[in-house]
């Protein structure tokens, strides 16, 4: 029986912790994600800048 209740604490402890790192790698994800598109943005927003600045001199 204390068996029993040790090994579900052990299976209890590396599900949390399993969890705990598919937790971090979404964060990291959307992370990456999120810089990708903040660099897609400005890169438009330096091009944009670009032309207006060409055809108004």
């Amino acid at each position: 029986m204390i068996e029993s209740k040790n090994n579900a604490s052990r299976n209890l402890e590396k599900a949390l912790q399993a969890l705990e790192q598919a937790k971090q790698c979404v964060a990291n994800e959307k992370k990456k994600q999120n810089e990708k598109k903040r660099k897609a943005e400005n890169h438009h927003k330096y091009i944009m800048d670009g032309v207006i600045l060409s055809r108004s001199v």
